[in-house]
Parts: structure tokens; sequence; C-alpha cells
């Protein structure tokens, strides 16, 4: 009887086990290409992706035209004749097997103006979709984002019409269709028919980051929480937080499992009024000075912060946001701190998982810490169920079909096979896989 109670117990942690695999969350990584032309240490080439960090890998980005087709903003980059990026991100796929490679179009410096004219057309709306279904057969994509910066009133419907389009299109095809929001109220009110909109897609990417605006002092850029009144002295301000962006979301319908929480692998800066005042609120006189690889004034990477010397840094427990200052700068960010607290909110809603733009600006090299410090911190409190490749001649065992399978040369180890992606388990210490009853068991009740 004592042998029974305990192995039902083994049994039950074995399920577990396997649903905990199944029900995994997403990481969905934005890759800015362009960071391949960055000097030094901030050189970050296709090769430098880890793809078993990642669920969804979106390559960022492909442009929209006002006649419904799709270009490509730098050709050296992406294709065999030059640098072959494209090519080499679907080689990825052979190093995680569950990974999906998402074509993103569009971006910020995509602008409106091609978006609104192709979704208010039905015709370019058909075209494009058309072109889109080609284009992801063409360069071996699983899906397409959608990253419309930003969406008015105007084009509220015609959003909706447009991903409808999209959806029909890539049905047959089991394509995904993912797309990226302005996460505020005052903005997402605006832009988008939520309910809609979730009833098309397969994912909603939450921008849920460049919430410090510009106001005069310093403010957080993703904080989870609501700050004093001080600072979050205006309805529109005290939108500008996670907490209140989850809640808007779900309120108007937004299914939580299709909501992947942004993460900002960067920090947003600002050049202090006086160096001696530099709490969240001290008046600013601009924007921080450009990073040495990323070179924009206003935005640090990670990878910049933390190979910086910062005198003084912070963790605002009120709003759960760290932030630093030296030398009359000043810089908010996510921590590894901050994004276990996230991975908490991600939990406690249930959400689809994490987003981050954008894993060139992670600590990639390990100068820091260990390497991808951020997103391999986001893997570890929203796990995902990856796959490496099989390779029978390295020994590893190779699923053929679907079912539970023992390891040929460990009996402690067993797989789930499914869809061709391999699932691995180990039993609890001192027990071996039994095949024939699908279970954990003692080893005098296993041939092994």
């Amino acid at each position: 009887m004592v042998h029974s109670i305990s192995l039902w117990s083994v049994v039950l942690l074995a399920v577990c086990s396997f649903m905990a695999a199944v029900e995994s969350k997403e990481v969905v990584c934005y890759y800015g290409t362009w960071a391949t032309y960055r000097q030094g240490n901030g050189k970050f080439a296709t090769e430098d992706v880890d793809p078993s960090l990642c669920t969804q890998l979106n390559y960022a980005f492909f442009d929209i035209k006002s006649d419904g087709s799709i270009s490509i903003p730098d050709e050296y980059l992406a294709l065999p004749s030059g640098l072959n990026a494209i090519g080499k991100f679907h080689d990825l796929k052979q190093r995680n097997r569950a990974l999906k490679t998402m074509a993103a179009i569009g971006g910020w410096n995509a602008g409106t103006a091609n978006f609104r004219t192709v979704a208010a057309d039905p015709q370019l709306r058909a075209i494009f979709a058309s072109n889109a279904v080609s284009f992801l057969q063409q360069y071996r994509f699983d899906g397409m984002d959608i990253d419309w910066e930003y969406p008015t009133a105007a084009d509220k419907s015609n959003f909706v019409l447009f991903l409808q389009e999209l959806a029909s299109a890539f049905a047959p095809y089991n394509y995904l269709l993912t797309v990226a929001v302005a996460a505020p109220e005052s903005t997402a009110n605006e832009a988008y028919d939520i309910s809609a909109i979730a009833g098309i897609v397969n994912y909603i990417n939450l921008m849920t980051y460049d919430m410090q605006g510009n106001f005069g002092v310093t403010r957080h850029q993703a904080p989870i929480n609501q700050g004093p009144a001080s600072i979050d002295d205006s309805g529109e301000k005290q939108q500008q937080n996670v907490e209140a962006i989850v809640q808007y979301w779900l309120s108007r319908g937004a299914p939580a499992r299709k909501l992947t929480l942004g993460i900002p692998l960067y920090g947003r800066t600002f050049r202090l009024s006086n160096p001696r005042d530099d709490g969240v609120g001290a008046p600013v006189s601009g924007v921080g000075s450009p990073g040495r690889y990323t070179q924009e004034a206003g935005s640090l990477a990670y990878n910049e912060i933390c190979e910086s010397s910062w005198p003084f840094k912070y963790f605002d427990s009120v709003q759960v946001a760290s932030y630093a200052s030296g030398n009359g700068e000043w810089v908010s960010y996510d921590s590894v701190d901050v994004i276990n607290q996230k991975c908490n909110v991600i939990a406690k809603y249930g959400l689809g998982g994490g987003m981050v733009w954008s894993i060139e600006q992670d600590d990639f090299r390990g100068i820091c810490g260990p390497k991808f410090t951020l997103l391999s911190t986001l893997n570890r409190c929203a796990p995902t169920a990856t796959t490496k490749a099989a390779s029978s001649a390295s020994g590893s065992f190779v699923c053929t079909r679907d079912g539970y399978f023992r390891d040929p040369y460990d009996c402690n180890k067993f797989y789930r096979c499914h869809s061709n992606y391999k699932y691995s388990f180990n039993c609890p210490s001192g027990l071996y896989f039994n095949e024939d009853a699908v279970t954990c068991d003692w080893p005098y009740n296993v041939r092994c």
C-alpha cells in the first residue's frame, strides 16, 4: 500500500511536469536587424541570436507600401546577395524546432500613411493580404506581426478590416498573425477596437514602455505601479503603468492568454537640471546623451547601461522600477529585479507571456554578467517549451511518431513527442520510465 501511494504521487508529479511544459508562456523577441552595423561590442548579427530563449522571433522591420506591396528596406543585409540575414534567421529553427519566426511589418520609422491608405481600401487590403502570403512563403516565415504606429480614431474600423483580410488569407497556411499595440488607455481607446482585434489575431504584444513622457521632469518609462500624486498628477499620467494597462485591456475584452507584456531591454534617459537632485520627478533640461553603441539621444541599451559607471543606483519599490544617475545623466530601466516582478504580473493575470524590445540591446556578450541577462530572467519566470533539433549521429533521441518514450541510454529519462516537437522529462530519483504503463515506476517493474 505504501508503494501504491508513493507511485501515484510520482504519476501526479510527472503529469504536472508535462502540463507545465505544455502550458508554457510565450517569449516574443524583437530583433532590430540594424544592430548588425553597430561597432565594437554593440555589433549584433543574426548569428548572435540565441533561439532557445524565444518562442517567437520577430525580424524588424519590413515596409508596407501604398500600393499594398511589401518591401525590404535593406536588401544587402537581408538577401543572399549580401549578408543573408533572412536566410540565417530561418536557419535558427534548426537550433529550436519550436521557434516561430515572424516578419514584422512597420515600426516607428515606417510612419502611418501607407498603413492608412491600404487599410482604407478594400482592393488594397486584398492585395496586401495576397502579397503577405507570398512574402511569408518566399522567405519561410511562420507568420506576420503588424506594427502600425499608430492608428487614429479615423482608422479604428479599417484596422479591424485590414486584420480580418490578413487572417482569412493566412488561415489555409496556419500562419500566425500578431499585432504590436500602443498600450496606455489614452492612445488605445482612440486607436483600437480591442475586442474585435482580439478575436482575429493570435497574440497582442503590449508596448508597455516609453511611458516617461515629456513633462520636464524625470519619470519612469515602464513602471509596474502608479506613482504618488506628486508624480502622477493627472488622469493621463495615472494610466502610464503596467497594472493600469493590463487591467484596461482585459476590461475591454482582450483574453489574458492573448496578451504579452512588453518589457524594454533599454532605458530612457534625461539630462538633470541639477545633478544633486536625481530623484523621480527631478527637473530636467532635456534628454540624455547618446550611447556609444546605439547612438540615440534619450535612450540607452541595457548593455550600455550596465557597462557604464553609475555612482548612484536606485530601486523604486513604490512604482517597481530601477533608475540610476551620474554626471548629470539619469536613466530609468528594467533590471533583473524589475523583470522578476513583471513575471509576477504575467502570472497574476494569466497573460500569454512576455515580449521584449529588443534582444540586441541586452547584455548579449555577458560583459556584465551572464549572457542575455534580462531575456534569460524572463525565461526563468515565464518558461518556454522549446525543442532542440535532435541528431541521431550524436546519439540523442529522435521523435519519429507521437507518444511517450524512454531514453535509450537513461532509464530515468523520457520524452513526449507531439507534432514533431520533443519535450524532455526526468522521473524522480530512483525511478525508471515504464513505457507500457506510461508512467514513472519502480525499477523492478521496468525492463530497461
